[in-house]
């Protein structure tokens, strides 16, 4: 039976010996720094405690250094209240319109006796669709200039 020749440091399937380069094609072992990259690059084998708090430590927000920008994101509107005001009372009317155009007609009666009381569901999607900054939407006048022009809407499809 042949016996299998030594394997020679350097051959493949043997781990390179300590300050052996790595030859051509050939993957480091588990922990071992591949020779040629500094000690400090990402991704590199852990070499004691001081990576394992690194790793749990939040991430610094990255450098724009390598040439990639960020989104450009406008600067907020700022709108006038009663601007905002008359604009979502519009909306309000536009959305009212497009429920009763779609609506059954009962659901609209039962809807319309449970005035000034609206659905969750269409007073979420009023809200979600305006396209009025959030800025404006935080104010009480504003969210009631909605539901009121979505009420006029239906009133005016009532009769």
């Amino acid at each position: 039976m042949p016996t299998a020749a030594p394997l020679q440091p350097g051959q493949p399937g043997q781990p390179p010996q300590p300050g052996q380069a790595l030859q051509p094609g050939q993957a480091p072992q588990p922990g071992q720094q591949p020779r040629g990259y500094p000690a400090d690059m990402p991704g590199r084998a852990s070499s004691g405690p001081a990576d394992q708090r690194a790793r749990q430590l939040p991430a610094a927000p990255a450098q724009s250094d390598a040439g990639v920008a960020a989104p450009y994101v406008p600067p907020p509107v700022a709108v006038a209240l009663a601007d905002a005001v008359q604009a979502a009372h519009s909306e309000g009317f536009s959305f009212g319109q497009a429920v009763a155009r779609d609506a059954p007609a009962l659901w609209l009666e039962a809807v319309l006796a449970r005035k000034p009381r609206m659905p969750s569901d269409l007073e979420a999607r009023l809200l979600q669709d305006s396209s009025l900054p959030i800025d404006s939407l935080l104010h009480d006048e504003v969210r009631h200039a909605l539901r009121r022009g979505f009420w006029d809407a239906l009133e005016r499809v009532r009769y």
